[in-house]
């Protein structure tokens, strides 16, 4: 049994020393993948950098022009309101300067249109006149087609 007992324990020595070999082959990989992801990385922080830092400068521009825009909208909306509001006044006080003389012009028409249909009877009397008096009158040679 001695000699069963000593081979088993080369079996188990030698399995060990074979898996020692494998953790070792497999530690050596690990660092050889290790090194490669460290070189992929910076690779990509070498390639990326410039353009994530070009994406960060254009945000930052957009965020400004955006801010601006947003203040030029504002002012442009004061200004328009501003207009507005000027307008109405101006309007509104138009109004008051046109509307008191012309409301005084409104007792006035009534008289002028009396004044004028004064003047077109004066001038039908007058005309009747000239008629009596034995002056010509504007349409003597059509008195034949009047019954």
């Amino acid at each position: 049994m001695e000699g069963l007992g000593v081979a088993f324990l080369g079996v188990i020595a030698l399995s060990s020393v074979v898996q020692a070999g494998f953790l070792i082959g497999l530690a050596l990989g690990a660092r050889r993948l290790g090194r490669r992801v460290d070189e992929m990385q910076q690779r990509l922080d070498r390639d990326l950098r410039p353009v994530l830092d070009s994406l960060s400068r254009i945000s930052r521009n957009l965020a400004e022009v955006s801010d601006t825009a947003v203040l030029q909208a504002r002012r442009l909306d004061d200004l328009v309101a501003d207009s507005v509001e000027k307008i109405e006044a101006t309007t509104s006080l138009l109004r008051s300067f046109v509307g008191r003389p012309l409301g005084s012009l409104g007792g006035i028409l009534p008289f002028l249109k009396g004044i004028r249909r004064g003047i077109e009877v004066y001038s039908q009397f007058r005309s009747h006149d000239t008629v009596v008096r034995g002056g010509r009158r504007r349409y003597a040679e059509d008195e034949h087609l009047f019954i």
